[in-house]
């Protein structure tokens, strides 16, 4: 509804400033509007109320690299990422409890499930750039890593304690069609799930 409003002023504006009307312009009015910022982490939107935080099952919020750096050296074809790059999630308490931010089993008592989407079965995701392309995948958090792929894109499960940080890997898988001194990327959605409270972020 805000966004139809706020058009709506705009258009308005406009719509004065081409009729070459400057009476409207004198009039000013202020609106407050709240932007929350956090850094590096998704979690539920929900609020934790005071006293809970050490229970609350959306007492959580997921840390994961924004930006993954890929170079020659975690080129393999093969399906094993012994040269791949560790792509690391940690989860904590969004709202610290009497200890800090460590994660509680209570709040996880099922674990973080961490998903990606993959866009096929191979588990290659296309990186694309002004001239040519590669193929990226992505391993799973247990050891050896295997292939995330379209029907099992499940990277792992993040716990408490021991298991609240854990990394997945990736590779570049091809780059037969590269064109050097080209910059390839791609974007990946990863999707945790706290089936506790059956929240998906």
């Amino acid at each position: 509804m805000r966004r139809k409003v706020y058009a709506a002023v705009i258009a308005a504006t406009l719509a004065v400033g081409m009729m070459g009307t400057s009476v409207m312009a004198e009039t000013t009015a202020s609106g407050e509007t709240t932007f929350e910022y956090k850094t590096g982490g998704v979690g539920p939107i929900e609020p934790v109320d005071p006293g809970t935080e050490e229970t609350s099952v959306n007492n959580w919020m997921v840390y994961f690299p924004k930006l993954v750096t890929l170079t020659d050296s975690n080129v393999e074809t093969a399906d094993t990422f012994t040269k791949g790059t560790d792509v690391t999630f940690t989860v904590k308490q969004k709202q610290p409890g009497t200890d800090g931010d460590e994660i509680k089993s209570d709040n996880i008592p099922s674990g973080i499930t961490v998903e990606a989407n993959v866009p096929n079965e191979e588990g290659n995701f296309p990186l694309t750039g002004s001239a040519g392309s590669a193929t990226m995948q992505l391993g799973t958090f247990t050891t050896p890593h295997t292939v995330v792929t379209q029907t099992n894109n499940e990277l792992g499960i993040l716990t408490d304690g021991a298991g609240a940080t854990q990394s997945g890997k990736a590779k570049i898988s091809d780059n037969s069609g590269v064109v050097d001194g080209t910059t390839y990327s791609t974007n990946v959605i990863f999707t945790f799930t706290n089936p506790a409270d059956e929240s998906t972020v």
